[in-house]
């Protein structure tokens, strides 16, 4: 009976050394006039936290959580490359609630959220190389808002690492969106804008020479096909 005994303790011990910040998060920010929706993983690998953030209808699954502190029941953390990087500061209270403020660009607006389950943290995404057939010049149209646009998007290889993408769509003017992510995924690619909060997620279909997607902005979303530009 003592191996059993001993295995019942260091459980028991782990369970009793759990952090508990360490856990899926999930709630609301109360923005003025507009209930902003979090989902927040929070888990810790020695002394190091780690973190990620979903915020449902804005393009930002897995967003990258840097600088987190945690003192105590007290933890603050700023959310990487998406909504302009806010900050969340907040407490945990006895009945399970992290509250506290979310900063973003000099304003405030308190945030409330409750446990819901065990810590998902995504690993941080990362861009790859293209194919060749998906390197090159890409064009099409797309209707955001009821306007209609043309949509360029060029697809690069350099020497090493992952492929570089310049996205173009021209309405009333030439907007050049700044794509911070390129990754391909057997015949699905993914362009990511963060600061726009625009997404491009498309299927190369062999067949017919054509990327067929969803351009997204927020929660705004349209179809967008490309084909290769014309040589």
């Amino acid at each position: 009976m003592r191996i059993p005994t001993i295995i019942i303790l260091a459980a028991a011990a782990r369970a009793l050394a759990a952090e508990p910040l360490e856990a899926r998060w999930d709630g609301s920010v109360q923005i003025p006039g507009h209930e902003l929706h979090v989902v927040i993983d929070l888990a810790k690998q020695g002394e190091l936290w780690t973190g990620s953030a979903i915020v449902p209808g804005y393009a930002v699954k897995g967003a990258p959580l840097s600088g987190i502190s945690v003192q105590g029941n007290e933890i603050s953390f700023t959310l990487k490359g998406a909504l302009g990087e806010p900050k969340f500061t907040g407490r945990l209270s006895d009945d399970n609630t992290l509250a506290g403020e979310f900063l973003q660009a000099g304003n405030t607006a308190p945030f409330r959220l409750l446990k819901a389950g065990a810590a998902q943290v995504e690993p941080p995404r990362t861009g790859t190389a293209v194919s060749k057939e998906l390197a090159g010049e890409w064009q099409g149209e797309l209707a955001l808002n009821g306007t209609k646009m043309k949509a360029t998007l060029t697809l690069t290889n350099p020497a090493s690492g992952p492929a570089t993408a310049q996205f173009i769509v021209v309405g009333k003017r030439e907007n050049k969106l700044p794509v911070e992510l390129v990754r391909q995924d057997g015949d699905w690619l993914l362009v990511e804008m963060p600061q726009y909060r625009m997404t491009y997620e498309a299927r190369y279909l062999p067949d017919s020479k054509e990327l067929t997607g969803i351009f997204a902005q927020g929660p705004l979303e349209t179809p967008l096909v490309l084909h290769p530009a014309a040589k």
